[in-house]
């Protein structure tokens, strides 16, 4: 696995493209309506997982690359440049370096949110978060605690 040469995409969606998209969707015939449907999902997922500030990769259309909700793109075969968190499920994206804060794309940041938890008995997500520079992450924790945790750290790690 060589060394990461990274790149950066616009994925930044629009409420202009999501009105757009869901117009197309509503006017397509009904034959075509699911694969409309499923381009507004796609889109609509992806901003809803940015205004979370949730980082995670997803996978190109060629399964060339990591693409993660912050625009940075990893190649497959790309080195790990963070190491340990053995005990978190941590993808592709998390073990690379230059992440950029959502959900504004700017600037790069080491600590994010990782994943989150559906709190059924408070009908509420709990977010989990690390630091790549320091090693400290925080599990489970309420929005703003997470983002505190977040901001604290690209502070005094950053």
């Amino acid at each position: 696995m060589g060394k990461a040469k990274k790149k950066y995409v616009d994925v930044s969606v629009s409420k202009e493209l999501l009105t757009q998209l869901k117009k197309e969707m509503d006017d397509a015939a009904k034959t075509a309506r699911y694969w409309h449907y499923k381009s507004w999902l796609r889109r609509a997922n992806l901003d809803s997982w940015q205004e979370q500030k949730w980082h995670w990769a997803y996978v190109n259309y060629n399964d060339q690359e990591w693409h993660c909700t912050c625009g940075l793109v990893i190649p497959m075969n790309a080195k790990h440049e963070v190491s340990g968190f053995e005990e978190l499920e941590l993808d592709a994206a998390h073990r690379a370096k230059g992440h950029l804060a959502l959900p504004e794309f700017a600037p790069a940041v080491v600590a994010f949110i990782f994943d989150f938890t559906w709190m059924e008995d408070l009908r509420v997500y709990y977010f989990d978060a690390l630091c790549q520079v320091c090693g400290e992450y925080v599990l489970e924790r309420p929005s703003k605690e997470a983002d505190a945790f977040a901001d604290a750290h690209n502070i005094s790690c950053g």
